[in-house]
């Protein structure tokens, strides 16, 4: 900006006069007079708005998009767009002129991505608060306007779009793309809207190439500026869909963290790159905002954020999720590691007092018939004694000699204590289309794969599960290693919360394939598949095979 657009661009009660009151009405009419006076905006689209909306009363619409612009400025000539015929606050004065030359020098067609190039203000873009910022709440129902299926691109100024009739706002909005979706940020991000949508609206509802390319820069550079705010702020990574990261690093990290003489700051750029990786290791499946969902409920946007902590290491800076999610393996921070080692959950303790005991097969401190004699365990080396006479065992391995049992200690961070007791009282009335949802919520799998599956087939899911587990740690226990091998990994690979996750995804498959097989057969003897009467399911005797191979 220079000094000829700083010194033509006035404050608008200088310039034209008072800033209509919305509360006060009897203001709307008066404001509304000065404005229509002024020179090149009677027949602009910005009016042509205000009297579409309410053709009666258009000062009343007038004032509500001014109630929201305190620091207006009346632009130059040169510099006045027919989408609004003010400049909202200083730091956008110019933006107009500079966007008119960069439409006309655009002959090219929508590149596949944006890029530095297509950004029409020059840097600094990350700002320190100037006092002109947009509240919060106007942010909000700027996000709120662009959901759903008939979403709207408005501005955080643009406070008349309550009250245009949905059969205008066509006439005059920009209607959200169909792919908008893809680069939406959650409910909660402060990302101000791309100033191409203030001031060349109608270019973009005309579908100017030029225009939507200078929406995408910008749109990039908005939500890298939200990311690296909300971390500064709150210490939190805004979670952004990955096509939108995509976006923001063809923009470019260095071009986003460049200051006023262009220059790249290191350490912005560094922070930039941290949050984004760290974004890409973020799983974004439903099951995980469930997760996010549960340790705040009564928080709106708890599903659009994590806890954070940067740490620079050798490699530079690096982001680390800085809250517990488990059963969600994550690039944690130190302290979050240090805290899962150093308080043991219920069931970590509850393992830690039992583990002196020894246990058998089927339970209980009596050895049967079949397993070797135990030796309890001791705290100092054990004296010499005399070998002691097995009994034979059937199986391959017909004698085994005496061993202490040893302390089987894992670092796991699917702990069993992160299933809180409200998650089993919520499965006491839980519909069958809610069983999916909450397998998810337990196993730490994707709600969407299991969706896919009837409820019957994730209940036999759950059956084939403790069937196979059970036999896996009875033929485990019958094949005891030698004295001095360590085989506990195998203890731990068939009961482990990670293998039974994915024994239960392995057994999905096979069970579909019996049910499908089943309803195959009883469809050839012709009474067909046996849903519900008990009485027809004695016929199941004649297939010794059973359900779900």
């Amino acid at each position: 900006m220079d000094d000829t657009e700083e010194m033509a661009a006035t404050p608008y009660a200088e310039a034209i006069g008072p800033l209509p009151v919305l509360r006060d009405t009897t203001t709307h009419v008066p404001a509304w007079e000065r404005e229509t006076s002024r020179m090149g905006v009677a027949d602009s689209a910005a009016h042509a708005l205000f009297r579409g909306v309410d053709p009666i009363s258009p000062g009343t619409i007038f004032a509500k998009q001014m109630d929201r612009l305190p620091h207006a400025l009346v632009p130059s000539l040169a510099d006045l767009s027919g989408s609004i015929t003010v400049v909202r606050r200083r730091r956008e004065v110019g933006y107009f002129r500079r966007f008119s030359s960069f439409s006309e020098a655009f002959h090219d067609p929508v590149p596949a991505t944006p890029s530095a190039l297509e950004l029409v203000l020059p840097p600094p873009y990350l700002l320190p608060p100037d006092g002109e910022e947009p509240p919060a709440p106007y942010l909000t129902k700027a996000r709120d306007a662009r959901q759903g299926l008939t979403g709207y691109l408005v501005g955080w100024h643009q406070g008349e779009y309550s009250s245009c009739p949905l059969a205008l706002r066509g006439q005059y909005y920009v209607k959200a793309p169909q792919w908008w979706s893809d680069y939406e940020v959650l409910y909660g991000v402060m990302a101000e809207p791309p100033l191409v949508l203030t001031y060349a609206r109608e270019e973009l509802r005309r579908g100017d190439p030029a225009a939507w390319s200078v929406f995408r820069a910008e749109w990039a550079v908005s939500t890298a500026v939200a990311l690296l705010q909300a971390y500064d702020e709150r210490r939190v990574a805004l979670l952004y869909p990955p096509r939108l990261r995509d976006w923001i690093r063809s923009v470019g990290a260095t071009n986003i963290a460049a200051d006023a003489r262009g220059e790249p700051d290191d350490e912005v750029e560094g922070k930039l790159l941290a949050l984004l990786r760290l974004l890409d290791e973020l799983p974004h499946t439903s099951a995980f905002v469930e997760r996010l969902t549960n340790r705040a409920p009564n928080r709106r946007d708890r599903a659009g954020w994590v806890s954070v902590v940067l740490e620079v290491g050798r490699e530079g800076s690096r982001a680390l999720v800085d809250e517990d999610l488990a059963p969600y393996e994550l690039p944690y921070s130190t302290a979050v590691t240090e805290a899962r080692l150093a308080v043991p959950n219920p069931w970590g303790a509850a393992v830690a007092r039992r583990r002196h005991l020894v246990r058998f097969p089927g339970g209980g401190d009596v050895p049967p018939s079949s397993a070797y004699e135990p030796v309890p365990p001791v705290s100092a080396p054990p004296e010499p004694r005399p070998p002691t006479v097995v009994p034979p065992r059937r199986g391959d391995n017909a004698e085994r000699s005496q061993r202490v049992p040893r302390r089987i200690v894992a670092a796991d961070a699917l702990e069993h204590g992160d299933v809180p007791d409200h998650r089993f009282d919520a499965l006491h009335h839980l519909p069958p289309r809610g069983v999916a949802l909450g397998l998810a919520n337990f196993l730490g799998v994707d709600a969407d794969e299991l969706e896919r599956y009837p409820a019957g087939y994730l209940v036999s899911a759950l059956c084939h599960l403790v069937v196979d587990v059970s036999q896996g740690v009875l033929s485990w226990c019958r094949t005891v290693p030698e004295e001095g091998s360590t085989d506990l990994e195998g203890l731990l690979n068939l009961v482990g919360r990670r293998a039974l996750r994915d024994a239960f995804t392995r057994s999905l498959p096979r069970v579909r394939e019996g049910a499908e097989d089943r309803r195959r057969r009883w469809s050839e003897v012709g009474d067909g598949y046996p849903e519900g009467p008990p009485s027809r399911r004695a016929r199941l005797e004649e297939y010794p095979s059973g359900w779900g191979r």
